[in-house]
């Protein structure tokens, strides 16, 4: 007799505190946030280690962030805020225990962790990484990431990195020295897979000039700044600032952020017509420590698990708790298996699992 597929369900958890507890499920150290005001005359002395230790300490978002709960004060309402939505923590906390067990695209070709992952293909170790070359194409691939794919972009910073190296033999790859050089059509060459790759090339090109002239050659370190440049949202200078320099001026609000946070009703869909309008409301309540680590943990879910097409409830934590289960999801059984189409949730599966038995 065939081996039969018993349906996956739910996981049993519990919410203490700020921490999601069950037998399956190793206990960490707790996650404490402290706010900094960072001190950018000393950031831009710092050599390439101690720089990205640095950065790392204000804005780590490796798997092992995830698995750590967060202290339960940082939950508590604050005067002068609005209340936290009555299902935040709940499933706030469950998608982060979640995000432990997943590998997304965000978290290796995102624009946070793309000059590291591109160097690295080009044969330059993150430690030889010049701190002000890297924010430089921190800034560059944020540009190029706009209507894009992660992937996608992350190819198109190979090509520039690629063409410096071996045109301009410059070791460094991306650097001002590059970007001034090139060629603007050769530019939009390099980035057609991109979304608006003529428009994007140009204002790169531009970019490169203005910090030049106006920025001391780095990146701007305030959200004025940053947002004078051509091509740079809100979005991408909050991101930006962050990894850059360690400064949490905002939330950074893409399409999947804004998408699960009015699924789930942290901001009101109607008067958040926009990424934009939903950032203004969730910065209204959030509480700061979180300003940072929201994005990367929402992108990461909504790239994997939760999709605007092709969601999988049947593997969600969250989907005893979430107002937008879809029951046909839930319902088939088949549904439980099969490899994720961006990604890997190999790992969640298996701790999934843990209690799940064949049944012969």
């Amino acid at each position: 007799m065939g081996r039969v597929k018993r349906e996956r369900e739910h996981v049993e958890v519990s919410i203490e505190g700020a921490e999601v507890k069950s037998k399956y499920f190793e206990k960490k150290p707790k996650l404490m946030h402290q706010q900094v005001n960072p001190d950018v005359d000393y950031i831009k002395n710092l050599d390439s280690k101690a720089y990205f230790q640095y950065i790392k300490e204000l804005t780590d978002d490796s798997p092992e962030r995830w698995s750590r709960p967060l202290d339960s004060s940082i939950f508590v309402s604050r005067p002068g805020c609005e209340p936290l939505p009555s299902n935040f923590k709940t499933i706030y906390c469950k998608i982060r225990l979640m995000r432990s067990k997943l590998m997304t695209p965000v978290d290796t070709v995102g624009c946070a962790s793309l000059p590291i992952t591109v160097s690295g293909h080009c044969g330059i170790e993150q430690v030889d990484i010049e701190p002000k070359n890297y924010r430089l194409q921190l800034l560059t691939a944020l540009m190029l990431s706009s209507q894009t794919k992660d992937e996608v972009t992350a190819q198109a910073m190979e090509n520039i990195m690629q063409y410096s190296m071996e045109e301009f033999k410059i070791t460094q790859g991306i650097t001002l020295e590059t970007l001034l050089r090139i060629d603007e059509k050769k530019l939009d060459e390099l980035i057609k897979s991109v979304g608006f790759h003529t428009r994007k090339a140009k204002y790169v090109k531009q970019m490169a000039q203005i910090l030049v002239n106006t920025f001391d050659s780095d990146i701007p370190t305030d959200l004025p700044g940053i947002l004078s440049l051509p091509g740079v949202g809100p979005k991408m200078g909050i991101l930006a600032l962050q990894k850059a320099w360690g400064k949490m001026d905002g939330i950074g609000v893409d399409l999947h952020v804004d998408r699960l946070c009015k699924m789930w009703g942290w901001v009101d869909a109607k008067k958040c017509k926009t990424p934009e309008h939903t950032r203004k409301q969730l910065e209204s309540w959030l509480p700061r420590e979180l300003w940072y680590e929201i994005n990367p943990l929402l992108v990461g879910f909504g790239q994997v698990i939760c999709m605007s097409r092709g969601k999988r409830c049947d593997l969600c934590l969250a989907n005893d708790v979430c107002n937008a289960v879809d029951p046909k999801i839930m319902n088939k059984k088949a549904k439980t298996e099969g490899r994720a189409t961006r990604g890997d949730f190999s790992q969640w599966l298996e701790y999934w699992d843990l209690n799940k038995k064949d049944v012969e």
